[in-house]
């Protein structure tokens, strides 16, 4: 079965929005180091900002930027997937933006996906 290019940047996009999910769920592991591992993902923008704490002292203006960006992905994206936005499909070049910062935020919080993921 073949899927259409508006289809697979739908799945793009929710692959984004979960990946910034399970980076907030690895920052929050390893920053709060908690005695049981998180049963649910909830409120992943205010979880977003542990990212700071995983960054040396003179990267941290970077990494606020970072998660601001982040957080602005994670919110066009959920609009998109839910409805809220007069954009049902997202052009390619900023999905492909979406990625690098998505990127970024693994890189920091230690959960980089492997080379062959979508």
């Amino acid at each position: 079965m073949k899927i259409d290019v508006a289809s697979r940047r739908r799945i793009e996009i929710f692959e984004l929005r979960l990946r910034i999910e399970l980076a907030t769920v690895k920052a929050y592991d390893r920053v709060c180091q908690p005695e049981s591992p998180l049963l649910y993902i909830n409120d992943v923008s205010g979880r977003l900002s542990l990212v700071i704490g995983l960054v040396p002292h003179e990267e941290i203006m970077e990494a606020v930027g970072l998660v601001r960006l982040a957080k602005h992905v994670y919110s066009r994206s959920s609009d998109i997937l839910h409805g809220r936005s007069s954009m049902v499909d997202a052009p390619g070049v900023i999905i492909d933006e979406w990625r690098t910062i998505v990127e970024r935020l693994e890189i920091i919080v230690g959960a980089q996906q492997p080379a062959d993921s979508v």
